[in-house]
Protein backbone atom coordinates (compact mmCIF):
# COMPACT_ATOMS: atom_id res chain seq x y z
CA UNK A 1 0.00 0.00 0.00
CA UNK A 2 1.82 2.93 -1.01
CA UNK A 3 2.11 6.24 1.36
CA UNK A 4 1.97 9.78 -0.37
CA UNK A 5 5.22 11.55 0.33
CA UNK A 6 3.56 13.90 2.15
CA UNK A 7 2.61 11.40 4.57
CA UNK A 8 5.93 9.91 4.72
CA UNK A 9 7.45 13.22 5.73
CA UNK A 10 5.24 13.49 8.64
CA UNK A 11 5.95 10.10 9.87
CA UNK A 12 9.53 10.65 9.63
CA UNK A 13 8.89 14.23 11.80
CA UNK A 14 7.34 12.07 14.18
CA UNK A 15 9.99 9.59 14.77
CA UNK A 16 12.45 12.33 15.22
CA UNK A 17 10.55 14.34 17.26
CA UNK A 18 9.97 10.68 19.65
CA UNK A 19 13.88 10.10 19.45
CA UNK A 20 14.97 13.73 20.94
CA UNK A 21 12.38 12.78 23.72
CA UNK A 22 13.72 9.27 24.24
CA UNK A 23 17.20 10.84 24.28
CA UNK A 24 15.98 13.07 27.04
CA UNK A 25 14.03 10.82 29.07
CA UNK A 26 17.40 8.63 29.46
CA UNK A 27 19.33 11.91 30.36
CA UNK A 28 17.19 12.29 32.95
CA UNK A 29 16.65 8.40 34.05
CA UNK A 30 20.36 8.88 34.65
CA UNK A 31 20.44 11.71 36.90
CA UNK A 32 17.73 10.16 39.25
CA UNK A 33 19.13 8.67 42.31
CA UNK A 34 15.52 6.30 42.59
CA UNK A 35 16.27 3.40 40.77
CA UNK A 36 12.90 2.06 40.16
CA UNK A 37 11.74 5.52 38.06
CA UNK A 38 15.13 5.25 36.41
CA UNK A 39 14.20 2.11 34.97
CA UNK A 40 10.64 2.73 34.05
CA UNK A 41 11.86 6.10 32.12
CA UNK A 42 14.79 4.07 30.04
CA UNK A 43 11.94 0.95 29.57
CA UNK A 44 9.59 3.44 28.41
CA UNK A 45 12.29 5.21 26.31
CA UNK A 46 13.30 1.69 24.73
CA UNK A 47 9.62 0.68 24.02
CA UNK A 48 9.35 4.68 22.08
CA UNK A 49 12.55 3.71 20.69
CA UNK A 50 11.00 0.42 19.15
CA UNK A 51 7.90 2.72 17.78
CA UNK A 52 10.55 5.18 16.10
CA UNK A 53 12.35 1.86 14.51
CA UNK A 54 8.82 1.05 13.21
CA UNK A 55 8.37 4.34 12.15
CA UNK A 56 11.29 4.34 10.08
CA UNK A 57 10.57 1.03 8.45
CA UNK A 58 7.49 2.48 7.27
CA UNK A 59 9.03 5.33 5.46
CA UNK A 60 11.74 3.35 4.00
CA UNK A 61 9.48 0.30 2.56
CA UNK A 62 6.19 1.60 1.95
Amino acid sequence: MPIDPMTKMNISLIAIALMFVCNFMVLYARKTKNGLVSFLLKTVAFLMLLAVFVMILIVIFA
